[in-house]
């Protein structure tokens, strides 16, 4: 050792570092090269502490008397790296490593190295390096001379401190499984195991992300699958980390080997393995008590974000293989691995079925779906469902459904309104359910095969569009519907029309569906029924119809009903028309006529025609109309004989000499007949 001015005391002569090697092998090289008994010597003789050294600590004073470089001393010491990180990291040739996962008490080498060459390599500071992939052999950190273990204060890098050659030592073969988990550190460490050793890894069918993680990453997926025990079983708590013992080490190593090949066979088979075996109630499993300390480790220790594999791997075996539930608050298991495990619970099963909560419950108690009821508090009691059945549960509900058609969709295809429909269904000619009845949607569905059948029955018949405005000689459908009525007449046409003893003769466009077909009114007349009423051969007409015939208003039939002239009336009933029997309105307009219909064939109005019977003497018949007015008929024998100048108005209040009788007759008979034509009766 010399001693420069102005420094610090130097070697005399510089032994040049080896890459990869070890900063600590490099000062037993080193003292080895002085004749030092150890390698601490040096670093006292550079005024430092004996520990430490390798964390890079007096960098420069250390590099100036081993005549480095600081760079090149740096660049072997297992220097802290400034990075905000949970655990503390150390530089180890470059790549970042936990400071946990390096061994620096008690070292391990490999023989066979030592015997190619007196390095000591720095791969073997790590302490899940357990054995030399290229020799094939497991690391020795005792010496068979003194039966102690190997410490860095020994004279040389091959040799003990009691001066066994540590090249002569005989090691121990290392399994197939132990070399294959080295050569993964090796091979991130930068260090090359051997083409052999890198043929036989892929052997291993290991997930390939893993020959893609980093070196600190590696590390520490390791250790943390080392925690599993013997068997596949979880170590119930995490036992401190001995990274200075070689047993240690080498479960650790098999351990992981043992969860990693053929992907994902074996890591499947561990988490297995973890489940307790004595389980009566799925829902009484949890995931966090089963897996234990090692739920928490994957959540933590093992980030999804980097170990990604691994949580794919545990997500498919929860899906899969996991036979529990799996609650909302799993934090190391996703949404979607939730969505498909096994069970599922009745909030969600209610919703993804659309159906009420408790009616899910319901199913499970009454067996229709396979489900487990769990009481987790004093008024709590959880409901669990099987996916697989639900859906099965689902699909052949759904396929029922598929077989009747909402009421709004019947409404669009028949064109009619919703009462409608359903008094066509309650007649007998759509079969229909109540959704919750069946677990479908609420309200009314109808059967979809009976919805065509209605629908082609009016279809096939190729009918020519007409104009049509209103009930005539022909009336739609749409119309028809107000005087037949939704519970019976108007389902008795449809009947009719399906079994084609009635047939549509046009089409009106202006109604949707099936109300624009056109029908002779006739025809149609006779499928109006009234409850206790024998419906009569020519049928029944509405008070409408009824005032057509007889040239007044509806409010006259009425009139004429409640006298008694137009004998009984056939009722009424909520939806549809007032009738009076068609024969009795026949009888009626036959006899009499208007005296409103009068006075349109003579042009005059009908309250002058009506003051000039009444002051020739003329008898009329007065119908109440309403509350105030009155409508008056004039029997047609009297009209026959009554005399009403065409010469003068009437406004002039006279009568007509006897000589104009036969002008006069001839003008009151023609506009009588007129009056009958209009009325649908030829005066006698």
């Amino acid at each position: 050792m010399t001693i420069q001015a102005g420094g610090g005391p130097q070697l005399p002569f510089r032994v040049d570092p080896i890459p990869l090697e070890s900063p600590l092998g490099y000062l037993c090289r080193v003292a080895q090269a002085y004749s030092y008994n150890r390698p601490y010597w040096l670093l006292q003789l550079a005024g430092l502490s004996p520990k430490g050294g390798e964390r890079g600590t007096g960098a420069s004073r250390i590099a100036h008397a081993l005549r480095l470089e600081p760079k090149e001393w740096l660049a072997m010491c297992y220097r802290p790296v400034a990075r905000p990180r949970r655990w503390e990291q150390r530089s180890f040739c470059g790549k970042p490593v936990g400071a946990d996962q390096l061994n620096l008490s008690r070292p391990r080498a490999c023989p066979g190295c030592l015997r190619e060459r007196s390095v000591w390599w720095a791969i073997w500071d790590l302490c899940l390096v357990a054995a030399c992939p290229t020799h094939r052999c497991v690391l020795v950190n005792r010496c068979p001379g003194c039966k102690q273990m190997l410490t860095w204060g020994r004279p040389a890098v091959e040799r003990c401190r009691c001066g066994t050659d540590l090249r002569t030592v005989t090691t121990e073969a290392a399994s197939a499984d132990l070399v294959a988990m080295n050569t993964l550190i090796y091979r991130a460490a930068g260090f090359l195991p051997g083409l052999n050793t890198e043929l036989e890894l892929g052997d291993y069918h290991l997930p390939p992300q893993v020959a893609r993680l980093r070196l600190g990453l590696l590390l520490r997926l390791i250790r943390s699958l080392g925690l599993l025990g013997e068997e596949g079983r979880l170590c119930r708590k995490q036992r401190p980390f001995n990274g200075t013992d070689l047993i240690t080490a080498i479960q650790a190593d098999h351990a992981a080997i043992a969860a990693l090949r053929d992907w994902p066979r074996s890591w499947r088979k561990v988490l297995s393995g973890m489940v307790l075996a004595k389980t009566q109630n799925a829902a009484a499993l949890s995931l966090s008590n089963s897996f234990g300390n090692f739920y928490r480790h994957l959540f933590y220790a093992l980030p999804p974000s980097e170990f990604g594999f691994l949580h794919e791997g545990f997500e498919a075996f929860v899906v899969e293989d996991w036979k529990g539930v799996v609650r909302g608050h799993c934090r190391a298991v996703s949404a979607g691995t939730r969505e498909q495990s096994i069970w599922i619970p009745a909030q969600q099963a209610a919703k993804k079925a659309q159906i009420d909560f408790q009616r899910i419950r319901g199913l499970v108690r009454q067996g229709k779906i396979p489900g487990i009821f769990h009481k987790v508090r004093r008024q709590h009691i959880e409901c669990w469902i099987k996916r697989a059945s639900l859906d099965q549960w689902i699909t052949a509900r759904d396929t029922e459904l598929a077989q009747y058609m909402s009421r709004p969709e019947a409404r669009r295809t028949l064109g009619l309104d919703s009462r409608t429909i359903l008094g066509v269904a309650r007649a007998g000619l759509i079969r229909y359910v109540r959704g919750p009845k069946r677990y479908f949607s609420y309200g009314f569905h109808f059967l979809r095969e009976d919805i065509r059948k209605i629908k082609h029955a009016f279809e096939k018949h190729a009918v020519p569009i007409r104009d049509y405005s209103k009930a005539g000689e022909l009336v739609a459908l749409s119309h028809a519907l107000i005087y037949l009525g939704r519970d019976s007449g108007f389902p008795a046409v449809i009947r009719a029309v399906i079994d084609g003893t009635l047939t549509p003769v046009g089409y009106a466009s202006r109604f949707p569906g099936i109300t624009g077909y056109l029908f002779k009114a006739g025809h149609v007349r006779t499928y109006r029924s009234v409850a206790g009423v024998q419906t009569p051969a020519e049928g029944f007409l509405n008070y409408s119809e009824a005032a057509s015939r007889i040239g007044s208003n509806t409010l006259a039939v009425g009139g004429l009903v409640a006298q008694g002239l137009l004998g009984p009336s056939a009722g009424y009933q909520l939806g549809g028309s007032k009738l009076v029997p068609a024969s009795e309105v026949d009888r009626f307009s036959s006899q009499y006529a208007s005296i409103k219909a009068l006075a349109q064939q003579f042009r005059v109005a009908a309250e002058r025609l009506r003051r000039h019977f009444k002051r020739s003497g003329t008898p009329m018949l007065a119908v109440p109309a309403g509350t105030r007015g009155k409508t008056y008929f004039l029997l047609k024998e009297v009209a026959a004989d009554v005399r009403i100048s065409q010469a003068k108005t009437l406004k002039d209040r006279d009568t007509v000499p006897h000589s104009e009788a036969g002008c006069i007759l001839s003008g009151v008979q023609a506009a009588l007949r007129t009056s009958g034509q209009f009325l649908g009766k030829d005066p006698q």
